[in-house]
């Protein structure tokens, strides 16, 4: 789907309310301090979001993990112990024992991404590791779980955007998609690298539709309004109310969806549905 440099504004939906009460749950986080070999700092960093967070992101689709992030030490102390800690909340106290086998089957599918040709033993090596705890006053809500929510999961994470024009890829923005634990709503933000504009929507599953549906609402008060239909391997977002009147009916397909990437394609039909035509072509990869 083609941005425009619109800055747009949230409209929030909630799919569900739940009660916030006093409760003794913790998050379990744990700790990685890490180490970089003298003038690999950088390299270890890049070499860490290719591999190990390219497992963390998948482990997060799956329910294994509710976070992870990286915390750099920016001392420029030179007596430093640690350079870098990976820190991945968990949902159980028990860790990773809980999910041990999955996140195996994830780091055996994984292919190692070396970095200027060194290896994670050549650019650091693992100080230690703990596990630390941080009190909630908030009930723990289980992750969004059923088949409605599935049709999401490949689409979740952080991206950056492309135009694709005459076979030609340039980049343009990056776009953050995620479910919010409480409500299940989910939630996008978009940011323009080169020019100014934004953009927050909000959508939420309608159980008599069967379908998600997802509004933008724009800074001048006019909205968009899509459906999420599911089509073979493809999802498209087919627009269905806008307060804006226009010639055509517009859709926007994502398809060749991998784990790492997709396209969009906005599709126009100026004779009623009966035949489509693509208006531009948006590609997204996960960054």
């Amino acid at each position: 789907m083609r941005k425009v440099s619109l800055v747009l504004i949230f409209l929030f939906f909630c799919a569900a309310v739940k009660v916030k009460a006093q409760s003794n749950n913790q998050n379990t986080w744990t700790y990685t301090y890490l180490k970089a070999t003298n003038g690999q700092k950088e390299n270890l960093k890049i070499f860490l979001k290719k591999n190990w967070f390219a497992m963390d992101s998948i482990a997060v689709r799956q329910g294994l993990f509710n976070d992870y992030e990286l915390i750099e030490n920016i001392s420029k102390n030179d007596s430093l112990t640690w350079d870098f800690i990976v820190a991945v909340e968990y949902f159980t106290t028990g860790t990773y024992t809980d999910i041990a086998e999955k996140w195996q089957a994830i780091s055996k599918a994984h292919k190692t991404i070396n970095i200027n040709g060194l290896s994670f033993k050549e650019l650091g090596k693992i100080v230690k590791s703990e596990t630390v705890q941080n009190k909630s006053d908030i009930k723990y809500s289980p992750p969004c779980i059923g088949e409605q929510f599935e049709i999401l999961k490949p689409f979740l994470g952080d991206w950056e955007e492309y135009i694709v024009e005459d076979g030609k890829e340039q980049l343009f923005g990056r776009l953050i998609i995620s479910l919010s634990t409480e409500g299940c709503s989910l939630n996008k933000k978009f940011r323009l690298y080169n020019r100014s504009g934004s953009y927050l929507t909000s959508g939420y599953y309608d159980p008599a539709e069967k379908a998600w549906i997802e509004t933008f609402m724009f800074r001048n008060g006019n909205y968009t309004k899509y459906r999420w239909v599911v089509e073979g391997k493809d999802v498209v977002m087919v627009r269905i109310a806008s307060s804006s009147k226009s010639d055509y009916l517009n859709r926007n397909r994502w398809t060749n969806i991998t784990p790492d990437s997709f396209d969009i394609l906005e599709e126009r039909s100026y004779d009623l549905g009966k035949t489509w035509k693509v208006f531009s072509t948006t590609k997204l990869k996960r960054k």
